[in-house]
């Protein structure tokens, strides 16, 4: 408390000082600046009650992002491995008469790219050795990743 009183009396004479000091045309301007800092010297205390962390909350933001950024990336993850099991049965149906329904694994990189297919597991009709191949053709397999 002593020393929020000399804080302020220390303003105060400093203000009063300038005034003195300050050439008749500035004399306005001293004022109002020195008045501001005597304002802000009493208000201080004030703000330090209130005083909160504005940052509160956001320590966690860089985990945050990074679980949003793998979400995200599982996501399409997930829905490029339903779009090419669909086009893989498809393609077999329409290129070779076959009923299949494949299930495939999706490779990504330590950065989140997709890198490719990995394997390929095949249900239902027997593949022909050429449905085979073309499902390699397709989609950069080799011939042992194709697995029924």
């Amino acid at each position: 408390m002593k020393g929020y009183i000399i804080t302020i009396i220390g303003a105060t004479l400093m203000s009063a000082a300038t005034g003195i000091l300050a050439p008749e045309k500035w004399r306005g301007y001293v004022k109002l600046i020195t008045g501001l800092v005597i304002i802000s010297c009493i208000i201080s205390p004030v703000a330090t009650i209130f005083k909160s962390d504005i940052f509160e909350g956001f320590d966690n933001i860089e985990t945050t992002i990074q679980d949003s950024t793998n979400m995200q990336t599982e996501l399409v993850k997930e829905e490029l491995k339903n779009r090419i099991d669909e086009d893989i049965g498809a393609r077999m149906k329409k290129e070779f008469g076959l009923n299949i329904t494949a299930d495939c694994e999706v490779r990504i990189n330590d950065e989140g790219e997709i890198e490719g297919v990995d394997n390929v597991y095949v249900y239902g009709d027997k593949l022909t050795e050429r449905a085979k191949n073309r499902i390699c053709e397709v989609y950069g397999l080799e011939y042992y990743e194709v697995k029924e």
